[in-house]
């Protein structure tokens, strides 16, 4: 599978890293995909469809052994994962899209203003629901626009728009006193 994957890529020190990252990652890779779907053939395809998605974003994959590198690699293979089912599921009934979106919210970083404060939001995000925590970690920790988190996730782009700014607010409702569900 790698190999022909390779052949996408021009920059030699992109396919390298390309091939660090598969066998660095490639157990919590099936590990993560497998879990989601509970079929292993079905999570290697995940597996593989994911390396697709890290190849066209490369660019934005920094150290291949760091924290940032893995959540970003689980992110995308959760999601792929989920897409898969998702669609396997719509073969068995059909699926109803969420349509309501949320007022856009401003940004979070203003909040941090020491450490004691990071930590409390890193804390919160970890907190929020896999779809909101997701949004939240591309687009807060790892600076992704809207048109990049919903690309990586496999979703739209008014759905993306939308998890993020629902996660800003649990974050700000939290930061509040509030449950941050609100």
């Amino acid at each position: 599978m790698i190999p022909i994957l390779l052949m996408a890529i021009d920059n030699e020190e992109d396919r390298r890293k390309i091939v660090t990252i598969y066998e660095e990652y490639r157990s919590l890779m099936l590990y993560t995909a497998n879990k989601v779907l509970s079929d292993y053939a079905l999570a290697e395809d995940a597996v593989s469809e994911s390396i697709e998605k890290l190849i066209r974003n490369m660019h934005k994959v920094g150290e291949v052994s760091c924290y940032k590198t893995r959540a970003f690699i689980v992110i995308i293979v959760r999601n792929t994962a989920l897409n898969i089912l998702k669609k396997n599921s719509r073969m068995v009934c059909s699926d109803i899209e969420e349509e309501e979106v949320a007022d856009p919210a401003p940004g979070v970083a203003d909040t941090v203003v020491d450490m004691e404060s990071f930590d409390r939001i890193v804390a919160i995000i970890r907190a929020l629901p896999d779809t909101y925590r997701d949004a939240a970690v591309l687009s807060i920790v790892h600076e992704r626009s809207h048109d990049e988190i919903a690309e990586i996730l496999g979703i739209s782009y008014d759905t993306a728009k939308m998890r993020v700014s629902r996660a800003k607010k649990m974050i700000r409702n939290n930061l509040k006193g509030g449950d941050g569900y609100a």
